[in-house]
């Protein structure tokens, strides 16, 4: 079973900011507000003076017209900081669990895709633009701060098929000898076609030879559909997180 905290790291590493400020083992991120993620605090240690910390947080992301916010999971510290935030006005989003695997074992319970799978080491536009559509937020400016994320990350891309239309296309963030499933998403008037787990294999098949032995991912713990399929390749429960957001 991995740590929380290291689930916590590898999971910074697959969707980095591009800014970190380091506040005693607080890591405040910033990504001109594109992406909850990047744009919100890593609590790995606690601060010696809690309440200065948050007054600096706060203060910090204000300038940068960013909502004050930060992930909180099982290795968040202080132990209690959830329930500081809570007083503090801060709002619960998004609790999302998070699911590991061998990717032997995933592999060996997808079926072989029907499909062909492209893949690259980053994306282009089509990929880009058909993410956007499906899970984007803001114009121009944040779609260009969200390819800069991606950008920053070894990974893995794939699109169904090579060129427009495109149907489905996934990300495989490598860090180390693991890797993250990110962005996956199916065209709806292609869903219930295999897509998604075709998706799945092409990534985690060129994985192998890249020495990438077991995947993480985060699925919004109320997305029932999503979470029976990553049950069905022998995804299990690693650890869980939610987000804290002053409104």
């Amino acid at each position: 079973m991995i740590a929380a905290a290291r689930i916590d790291a590898l999971m910074n590493q697959g969707w980095p900011a591009a800014d970190s400020t380091e506040l005693d083992g607080w890591l405040v991120r910033r990504n001109a507000g594109v992406t909850l993620r990047a744009n919100s605090v890593l609590p790995a240690s606690a601060p010696f003076d809690l309440g200065r910390a948050l007054d600096y947080v706060e203060n910090l992301y204000s300038a940068h017209q960013i909502a004050p916010s930060f992930q909180v999971g099982p290795a968040a510290q202080p132990g209690d900081l959830d329930d500081y935030l809570a007083a503090r006005g801060y709002e619960l989003r998004n609790p999302t669990l998070v699911m590991c695997a061998e990717v032997a074992d995933v592999l060996a319970n997808l079926p072989e895709p029907t499909t062909a799978v492209n893949i690259s080491s980053a994306p282009d536009d089509n990929w880009m633009d058909f993410w956007w559509s499906v899970d984007g937020r803001g114009g121009s400016a944040a779609q260009a701060a969200a390819r800069q994320i991606l950008n920053r990350a070894r990974a893995l891309y794939a699109v169904i098929p090579a060129g427009p239309p495109v149907k489905a296309i996934g990300r495989l963030a490598l860090v180390d000898d693991w890797a993250g499933i990110y962005c996956l998403a199916v065209d709806p008037g292609y869903r219930r076609q295999g897509l998604a787990q075709a998706t799945i294999h092409g990534l985690l098949q060129q994985a192998t030879t890249l020495g990438v032995n077991r995947v993480w991912l985060q699925v919004v713990e109320a997305n029932a559909p999503a979470r029976a399929l990553y049950d069905r390749l022998g995804f299990q429960t690693v650890s869980r997180y939610h987000y804290r957001v002053r409104a």
